[in-house]
């Protein structure tokens, strides 16, 4: 997003480039926000996969 409004020639806050991972857990299926690389499920605590999953359907 950062870069495309950079493209524009749109200001952004400071900030705004923060990258935000997403996984979808495995076990129950619920999206989870990967944060400081804790790839921990915070609804049930299995692991959530290392790779982009978010293709798979919930």
């Amino acid at each position: 997003m950062a870069e495309a409004l950079d493209r524009i020639g749109i200001d952004r806050p400071p900030g705004f480039t923060h990258e935000v991972v997403f996984r979808r857990c495995r076990s129950c299926r619920k999206l989870d926000i990967v944060r400081e690389k804790d790839l921990v499920c915070v609804f049930c605590g299995e692991d959530l996969p290392r790779e982009w999953n978010m293709g798979e359907h919930g």
